[in-house]
């Protein structure tokens, strides 16, 4: 029997530094360019915003829900119907009269991101129905959101607010 370096395989081939050295840096080379990848796209398809000025809206929560209170008192009601890239809006009050006169601004937008944000004018046709300006929205989830003011009134406050996730088919 033949004495043998503990290094050496039956072969005849020994496990040297460089080899382990190489091993290690094929190794964490390809988890570092992995991660490259991984953080690249995750920059750059999120910024990490969520809502602009959030720290000054989260101070004035309570204001936001005390609001939300005094419009509830209203009974105030609405509903969206979409056709064909046109929102409908039809507005009734408590006793399910509609409510006429009033201006409503209106946003349109995809839950998870703002790309897709567009401003919705709304016109009033009659009967408490309010039509918006023809939109180009794609099939998929929406979410509309719709505030009626008192259009002579200087007060900026909402009388109503109404906001609703849509689903569009083709």
């Amino acid at each position: 029997m033949s004495a043998q370096s503990p290094n050496m395989s039956q072969d005849g081939w020994t496990l040297k530094g460089w080899h382990v050295l190489a091993a290690l840096l094929a190794f964490f080379g390809t988890m570092i360019a992995a991660n490259g990848v991984f953080l690249y796209y995750a920059i750059t398809t999120f910024t990490g915003v969520e809502t602009s000025d959030a720290y000054r809206k989260g101070v004035a929560y309570n204001a936001r829900l005390e609001e939300s209170r005094q419009l509830g008192k209203l009974g105030w009601q609405g509903k969206f119907k979409v056709n064909d890239g046109v929102i409908e809006l039809v507005l009734v009050g408590e006793d399910g009269t509609p409510v006429r006169g009033v201006r409503i601004d209106g946003k349109v937008g995809r839950p998870a991101t703002d790309r897709y944000d567009a401003q919705a004018k709304f016109s009033e046709i009659g009967d408490g129905i309010y039509r918006s300006d023809k939109l180009t929205l794609a099939p998929g989830n929406w979410i509309v959101t719709v505030e009626a003011r008192d259009p002579v009134s200087k007060d900026a406050s909402p009388r109503f607010r109404l906001k609703e996730r849509l689903w569009l088919s083709q």
